[in-house]
């Protein structure tokens, strides 16, 4: 399959890697209204870097939109319009009248619409999953899931992050917290209920120079899962460097499980008195960034699998998640905003 990249900033480069490392996909190109920014990354990976959108459309067969956020909606529009099948990056859009009408397109898609939800694709994620399917832990009772990032405090410079503008996507809860609702979502097959939540939002980096810093850097959800579960949720992008990290922390009928992505591939289980230690093996394909999860990189080229596979109407499971989880993802993120906003 011939994968083309719309956005050639960080993620877009993460794009490229997962492609380059595919046996199921070979990179048609790149465009990004920076034109520098393309061909550096083109010349890069060897490609070719496009002047306009449409030339990379012609060219591939699928495009990943790794632009930024405002700029989700528009593209996924023109590339589902072309015929091409799309994996977008989260979050969906910056609005939820935007994402609705995404959703719309692409229930009537010749191609596969995606959202790269790729935090589903973790080893840890996936073990977690299996332990709740096969009833390891009996009825889940409560979780609890915690990202925190220190971008808010090594940032000194205000930008488009931190303008109410992009508000619902740009955020701590929006930019980070989307990936927990999705996780939430995805391991226990309901959404969260935003009746029954609560929300803290706080803006500990209160200024980026001479401006005001419009967004959460810290949220706290505490609430329920229409499935049955409790939950807390934290999302931060302004702890301290040894806080930061991917923390999950499941209890049910029958017993414990935990993660601390400081531990790397490691799930910590309890069914009777004592811990058992799981160690998640296999071979990384990817480096993973300084201070990213274990796994994250190689996480991008499962997802990219699943998404070609799914083009291809190649059979097996699938793990991918659709415009449907990224609409339904947009539509707790607005709520539980709006929540928070309230005090």
């Amino acid at each position: 399959m011939r994968v083309g990249i719309v956005g050639a900033g960080g993620i877009g480069h993460t794009h490229a890697r997962a492609v380059a490392a595919s046996d199921t996909a070979s990179l048609a190109g790149v465009f990004d209204l920076d034109q520098d920014k393309a061909w550096a990354l083109a010349h890069a990976m060897g490609t070719t870097a496009f002047t306009t959108p449409a030339g990379l459309y012609e060219a591939a067969d699928g495009v990943v939109i790794a632009s930024p956020n405002r700029t989700h909606a528009d593209y996924a529009h023109e590339a589902i319009a072309t015929g091409l099948s799309v994996l977008c990056e989260k979050p969906m859009a910056v609005s939820l009248a935007q994402a609705t009408g995404m959703r719309t397109l692409a229930a009537d898609a010749p191609g596969i619409c995606a959202m790269g939800f790729n935090y589903r694709y973790l080893h840890v994620i996936r073990e977690t999953r299996r332990h709740i399917d096969e009833g390891t832990l009996g009825r889940i009772l409560h979780v609890d899931v915690a990202f925190k990032r220190a971008s808010a405090l090594t940032r000194k410079h205000f930008t488009w992050r931190d303008s109410a503008e992009e508000r619902l996507t740009s955020g701590a809860l929006g930019d980070l917290g989307v990936h927990l609702i999705d996780l939430l979502h995805f391991l226990f097959g309901g959404p969260v209920d935003p009746a029954a939540c609560q929300v803290a939002l706080r803006t500990k980096v209160a200024r980026k120079g001479s401006r005001t810093v419009e967004v959460d850097d810290h949220t706290f959800v505490s609430g329920r899962l229409r499935t049955g579960p409790s939950f807390t949720l934290t999302a931060s992008k302004a702890s301290q460097p040894h806080e930061t990290g991917l923390t999950l922390a499941l209890t049910g009928t029958r017993g414990e499980l935990t993660h601390d992505s400081k531990d790397g591939p490691v799930l910590q289980l309890r069914t009777g008195v004592d811990w058992e230690q799981i160690k998640l093996l296999g071979t990384a394909r990817l480096d993973d960034p300084p201070g990213e999860v274990t796994g994250w990189a190689d996480s991008f080229v499962d997802q990219l699998h699943d998404w070609t596979r799914a083009v291809t109407a190649a059979p097996g499971p699938r793990t991918l998640a659709d415009f449907e989880d990224g609409h339904r993802a947009q539509q707790v993120l607005q709520d539980l905003l709006r929540i928070g906003a309230r005090g």
